[in-house]
């Protein structure tokens, strides 16, 4: 048994994991249950061990700046917005999701100053703020305040991706034709080995704005990161559901977890992981959480230590999988659901 098991058990309210004949999620839950869910599965990604370039105990992974105090910290300021998510789905059903996501927008920004100032300016759970708040929102809009009430996890994600409909037109229309515009420009920058750091100067001077990454790497590479993944309805959050099932949470949540994350690796265009490796670090990343998989993972020596050079290779090249790590908390958070709503 991993050393975090325990940790993990008294997290996630380890009894619940054997309901596993629940066939969907419940929304029997207040609004203070689903902020504390919430801020449990956040706890729990940054928790588990062990998960290469990412903080988690015993280890930071490839960040000098971070620790997992850090991260509970951070999970813990969200607890607010997380709340207030919650109740603006629940009590706007009579808007449309357009008008419900132009009221989170702010909220999230909210959420992102209280994160700032529990790390001391530090970008603990940024991506996380926008999709879990999308899931939580999602919750309180579905629940209709009947008892036995349950739901899919699809139509929970159909949900969240509703109040974004169009998100990505919207964002990155200007970059859109800036990209048309320059499209030498951009095909010189990518052929010539070009990192999104040194591009950013050079398209921030063309644009005369600032640009966050996403931006940037849209603009070098057209992946539209986590507003694609929002919009086309958290397909890989799909993913991670079965991966955890498959992998065997009701039993031993910290290895299907850190399983789960090693086939998000290996399946997502991971944004963080791309800012700081390119296309080869991507690459690279999904060979490597494929080779540990095929060994085994934790459930073999052979894998465990390709696992573990895994860990040291990230660390190294400063390759961190924080995308996959938002996308993990958050399906944790819809397993939550399914194991604690119910009654």
């Amino acid at each position: 048994m991993s050393a975090v098991t325990p940790l993990l058990d008294e997290l996630s309210g380890a009894d619940c994991w054997h309901q596993d004949g629940l066939p969907a999620l419940s929304l029997c839950l207040s609004g203070e249950q689903v902020t504390e869910l919430a801020a449990r599965a956040a706890i729990l990604e940054a928790a588990v061990s062990p998960k290469p370039g990412l903080v988690c105990l015993g280890s930071n992974g490839a960040h000098s700046d971070m620790d997992y105090p850090l991260f509970v910290r951070s999970a813990k300021a969200l607890r607010p917005y997380f709340a207030q998510a919650h109740a603006l789905g629940e009590t706007t059903r009579d808007l449309s999701p357009g008008q419900v996501f132009a009221r989170l927008r702010p909220l999230g920004v909210w959420a992102e100053q209280c994160m700032l100032q529990a790390t001391g300016g530090i970008n603990t759970h940024k991506g996380l703020i926008f999709s879990m708040g999308l899931f939580c929102a999602a919750v309180g809009r579905l629940n209709n305040g009947m008892a036995g009430q349950v739901v899919s996890a699809l139509a929970l994600r159909q949900a969240a991706a509703s109040f974004v409909s169009g998100i990505v037109r919207r964002d990155f229309a200007p970059l859109a034709e800036h990209k048309a515009a320059q499209r030498g420009t951009l095909r010189c920058g990518v052929m010539g080995g070009l990192s999104p750091r040194d591009a950013r100067p050079v398209f921030e001077a063309q644009l005369q704005r600032a640009l966050t990454a996403g931006e940037v790497l849209y603009l070098l590479y057209g992946v539209t990161g986590i507003r694609g993944e929002a919009e086309q309805g958290f397909p890989h959050v799909g993913l991670a559901l079965q991966a955890l099932e498959a992998h065997g949470a009701a039993h031993d949540l910290n290895t299907a977890m850190a399983h789960c994350l090693l086939e998000l690796v290996q399946a997502m265009d991971d944004t963080n992981i791309l800012w700081r490796g390119g296309p080869e670090g991507l690459r690279h990343a999904a060979s490597s959480a494929r080779a540990v998989l095929a060994a085994g993972g934790l459930g073999t020596h052979v894998g465990q230590a390709a696992l573990r050079r895994m860990s040291v290779d990230f660390a190294r090249k400063r390759l961190s999988p924080g995308g996959c790590a938002d996308i993990l908390a958050v399906s944790v958070f819809l397993w939550l659901l399914r194991c604690h709503g119910t009654g």
